[in-house]
């Protein structure tokens, strides 16, 4: 199973203890939380704010996702699924992201692992939205 794979079961793993449905992955939200994970790898910077000045709101839109509700997450320094999805859930407005009723659909952009820097694992973009 694929990295992505396991921080999405994870996801709806936490939905599922308080009676969410699971998220689907979508691949425009999956090509939105892919670039903004290379962006924030490219520029070493963990930020919502995309390439171009950017909102996540913006990055959704411009793949042709329109949304009825939208949020993002973003992380640094988590190396698997079960780490990322524990960050998120232990702050709260990641959580809140996670448990949002609203959102349906879900992708993730996980740069690569930087083991050399002592600092640096991954940086994780987690594209939540509901389409109009």
């Amino acid at each position: 199973m694929s990295l992505i794979a396991d921080v999405i079961d994870c996801l709806n793993a936490e939905r599922d203890q308080v009676s969410l449905p699971a998220l689907a992955p979508n691949d425009l939200l999956m090509q939105t939380a892919r670039e903004h994970a290379e962006f924030m790898d490219q520029k070493q910077v963990l930020s919502h704010t995309g390439a171009d000045g950017s909102t996540f709101g913006q990055r959704i839109q411009g793949t042709g996702y329109n949304f009825s509700a939208a949020a993002e997450n973003v992380a640094l320094g988590a190396f698997d699924a079960a780490g990322v999805v524990t960050l998120w859930m232990n702050s709260p407005p990641h959580r809140a992201n996670i448990l949002n009723d609203k959102v349906t659909d879900v992708g993730l952009g996980i740069s690569p692992a930087h083991p050399e820097a002592a600092k640096v694992s991954r940086y994780w973009s987690l594209s939540l939205a509901a389409p109009l």
